[in-house]
This record gives structure tokens, C-alpha cells and sequence, in this order.
């Protein structure tokens, strides 16, 4: 059972951020990246610590040096890794950003090696680099209804720096997880408050009115499809990821994590937007990957 368990925690954790990221898109609209990333951290730790207290697993917290890994991993990670991740956004647009988001795993792989002396078995590389085929056919794929944007050197750095910061996170959360008496969700909420506590802290020293008008801008968000948005893609997502970090080397989970887009495919199928044979044929060729970890 543990042999799989990593593999659907990771593969779920991506279906349930493509979808928040759906809803981010719609509900969203009026936040500014900032803004969003501070309200999903607002409703999203508390309610990591209700389910901590209810299931007791908080109240069993290592406090020793887990915490501090995981409190740097959080800052790394969340503060410092989203941010330089929505500046690429805005500087070379959502699918150059998408591509470079996928040095994640192989930094994430390198730096257990480095770090951990934790190689990736054969097999495992295997299906990790066939996974990134796949998903790098898809995002790669151009049409006239994508909005074009060009390279440059600081939307790139931003894009390079957001990946090495998502993969060394994760790396120090696995070796929290690895090492000490932490579980997925404890790794979830200390990772999630940090994240927050550290974005807010930045924001109340740089920028002290974007409290207020974050407060002004969810009256006109839609705050259903929002907290439903935070719910799967924070709450959800980032509890799936620990626990997928805690069962898997972190050069795969990143990989599997990374799998968003294939699954918006049927998502937007659904939606009335049949998938191109590029798209189907990436989908293919990443499913391939994916079986190769579950076959035995």
C-alpha cells in the first residue's frame, strides 16, 4: 500500500491545484498575486490547524530541529518561491513560466543527491523523465488563442529562481519528514504558516495599504468559487504534497507534482474545448511514465 500511496497523493495534489487554478483564474481576478497568496494562506492555515487539533497530530509535534527545516522550507518555498514565481508570470507570460517550472524536478533530484546522498533508482528516473516528456509536449504546444510573450533575462532568472526555490523547499521538507517524528500534515501546516507568516511580515514592512485593499478588492471577488479555490488548491493540495514527499524521492514527487496540466485536459474537454492530438499524444506518452512507477 505505501508503495502507491506516494505516487496518488502526488498525482491527486496536481488535480486539485489545476482545478483551484481554474477558479484562481475566475474567482481571483480582483487580487493581485500578493493579495491572493496572502488570503489563501489566511484560510488555509487555520484550517490545517483545526484538522491538527481534532486529529491530535499538532498536539504530537517534534519541535526540535523539524521545525526549523520546515519553517525555512515554508519561507523558501512559499514566500520567496510563489513570488518570484507570479513575477515571471507577469514578465514572460504563463506558458514560458510553465516550462521553466519544470527545472523544478531535476533541481529537486540534484539537490537530494547533493544534500541527502539520495539517488533515484533507475526505474524512478526513468519514469520521471518520460513523465516531463509528456507534459512538456503539452505545455509547449502553441496556438493563436494563447497570448504570446516574449523572453528576457529577468522574467527567465524569476522563472529559474521560483523553480530552485519550489525544489529546495521541498527537498528540507523531505528531510524533515525523513528524519524526525513529523507526519504530512504537521509538515503541511508549519511549511503553510511560515509561508504566510513570513508574506506577511514582507508585506506589512513594504507595502502597509495593501492590507486594506485586499479588503476592498474581495468585495467584488466571488468568494464561494474563492474559498472552494483555497480549500482543493491550498488546504488540500499542499497536504497531498507533504504526503507524497514523505513516501517518495523528491526529484519524483516533484515530477508528479508537475503533472497539473495533463489533467486539465479532461477538465477543459468537459468544459467544451476538445484537446488537439498534441496535447492527447502528450498525455500518452506522460501516462506511460506514471504506470511505469505502479507497475511491478
Amino acid at each position: 500500500m505505501e508503495s502507491i500511496l506516494g505516487p496518488l497523493a502526488a498525482l491527486f495534489a496536481a488535480l486539485f491545484w489545476a482545478l483551484a487554478t481554474l477558479l484562481y483564474s475566475q474567482a481571483g481576478s480582483y487580487l493581485s498575486a500578493s493579495q491572493l497568496n496572502l488570503v489563501k494562506g489566511f484560510v488555509a492555515v487555520p484550517l490545517l490547524f483545526i484538522v491538527g487539533l481534532i486529529t491530535q497530530q499538532l498536539v504530537q509535534f517534534d519541535g526540535s530541529a523539524a521545525a526549523w527545516l520546515l519553517l525555512a522550507s515554508g519561507v523558501i518555498g512559499i514566500t520567496i518561491g510563489d513570488t518570484l514565481y507570479f513575477t515571471a508570470l507577469r514578465r514572460i507570460g504563463p506558458w514560458y513560466t510553465m516550462l521553466f517550472e519544470y527545472l523544478a524536478p531535476p533541481f529537486a533530484a540534484g539537490i537530494a543527491w547533493l544534500w541527502l546522498q539520495k539517488a533515484m533508482t533507475a526505474r524512478e528516473l526513468l519514469a520521471a523523465l518520460v513523465v516531463l516528456v509528456g507534459i512538456i509536449v503539452i505545455t509547449t504546444e502553441r496556438n493563436s488563442q494563447r497570448p504570446q510573450a516574449h523572453l528576457n533575462v529577468s522574467g527567465m532568472t524569476a522563472a529559474t529562481g521560483a523553480a530552485l526555490c519550489q525544489a529546495l523547499g521541498l527537498v528540507m521538507a523531505f528531510e524533515a519528514l525523513a528524519s524526525f517524528n513529523v507526519n504530512p500534515l504537521q509538515a503541511a501546516f508549519v511549511r503553510l504558516a511560515a509561508g504566510t507568516a513570513a508574506l506577511t511580515i514582507a508585506l506589512i514592512l513594504l507595502k502597509p495599504k495593501m492590507f486594506l485593499q485586499t479588503k476592498a478588492a474581495l468585495r467584488h471577488t466571488s468568494l464561494p468559487w474563492l474559498l472552494v479555490a483555497i480549500f482543493m488548491g491550498t488546504f488540500l493540495a499542499i497536504w497531498l504534497q507533504q504526503t507524497a514527499i514523505a513516501y517518495l524521492h523528491p526529484g519524483l514527487a516533484q515530477t508528479l507534482l508537475a503533472t497539473a496540466p495533463l489533467w486539465l485536459i479532461p477538465i477543459q474537454w468537459w468544459r467544451g474545448e476538445p484537446p488537439t492530438l498534441r496535447s492527447i499524444t502528450g498525455a500518452v506518452i506522460a501516462a506511460v511514465g506514471i504506470a511505469l512507477l505502479f507497475w511491478r
